[in-house]
């Protein structure tokens, strides 16, 4: 069993019950594995303070856990506002994980930026509980060094903006956009298979891909003689789909085949073309799992807080393996020398 802490910012006062209502059930129930969301750290806000307030109120606040943002009837413009400046990369704040609605229901302006939201019907402790553990059960969670850095004015607004969204939890009930059902669950399958990712709750790397390629943000690469993205994917899940396995073994066996050209590919794709869809497939898969603030913390790379909204320029003054700068998590290595030790 995990515990996982979340802050909780209410714009509508206290929460009755926040701390006080149980996490687990009873010892001889709990699992070594299950996740289980809080302890809550409890920030109230006033929403007549207005959105250029709350904003900075939530940043001096320094939040590092994921946070969720609590409204009632009242608060649902001002939250709307709130939601869209935090993924807009507002300097100082970073960690929205869900929206919880008591009293009326979620605005389509915060659903626009698929942001994971409930709305109260048992009392807002009991919603903001059940939406934490969504958040904590579905998607990887960004250590707390890592989100002071997001957070610092060493990241740039655009950055912190791209993270902040990255960082949101996947909608376990997702439907895909551009392919199948069958399609998404053969791509789930073979993504697990072919990026293992860090103990604990995944990033619904299928999904991401589905969502992208939908939205025709690729990289824009095609081999020669190759569809579009839409139709390659369509058209290499349908092939691969002909020749998969079940067990390891056979899949790793069907994988070796594909990679090299040899699969029997059938009248979709020639076993050429399926190879260099499955390449790019690989590589889009691994785009997408970088690419998300919580691996950039699991590889240890501190280079996107080189851009920065600070006085001075942000960069790196050490350079040395195994030494790191001030700002740096300690995990990355010793301090390094004196000139290099900048805020």
């Amino acid at each position: 069993m995990s515990e996982h802490p979340f802050a909780v910012v209410s714009l509508c006062g206290d929460v009755p019950q926040l701390h006080d209502v149980p996490r687990i059930a009873d010892d001889a129930e709990r699992d070594a594995d299950e996740v289980v969301a809080g302890p809550f750290t409890a920030v109230t806000l006033d929403a007549a303070l207005g959105a250029d307030a709350l904003v900075s109120a939530i940043a001096e606040t320094e939040i590092l856990t994921p946070w969720i943002l609590v409204a009632g009837p009242d608060e649902r413009d001002i939250a709307t506002e709130i939601v869209g400046r935090a993924l807009d990369g507002a300097p100082g704040v970073f960690g929205l994980a869900g929206v919880v609605i008591d009293g009326a229901e979620v605005p389509d302006g915060i659903r626009r930026h698929e942001v994971p939201a409930v709305v109260a019907i048992d009392g807002a402790a009991t919603a903001i509980r059940g939406l934490a553990s969504d958040v904590a059960t579905h998607g990887p969670r960004v250590p707390e060094p890592w989100a002071r850095i997001i957070t610092s004015s060493r990241t740039d607004v655009a950055m912190r903006a791209t993270l902040a969204r990255r960082a949101l939890a996947d909608d376990p009930g997702y439907r895909p956009r551009a392919l199948s059902e069958a399609q998404l669950a053969l791509l789930r399958e073979l993504s697990r298979r072919l990026v293992p990712q860090q103990p604990g709750p995944a990033i619904d790397l299928a999904a991401r891909l589905d969502r992208m390629i939908e939205a025709g943000e690729s990289d824009g690469w095609r081999p020669t003689g190759m569809s579009t993205d839409v139709e390659a994917y369509r058209a290499g899940l349908d092939a691969l789909a002909a020749i998969w396995m079940r067990g390891t073994a056979a899949q790793d066996a069907v994988i070796r085949e594909v990679i090299e050209g040899k699969a029997a590919a059938g009248s979709v794709l020639t076993p050429r073309q399926l190879s260099l869809w499955f390449e790019d497939a690989r590589n889009d898969l691994v785009r997408l799992w970088l690419s998300h603030p919580a691996s950039l913390a699991h590889v240890g790379y501190s280079g996107f807080a080189t851009g920065g909204t600070g006085p001075e320029p942000a960069g790196y003054l050490v350079l040395a393996a195994g030494e790191r700068e001030e700002w740096e998590p300690e995990e990355l290595g010793r301090l390094g020398a004196a000139e290099g030790r900048t805020s």
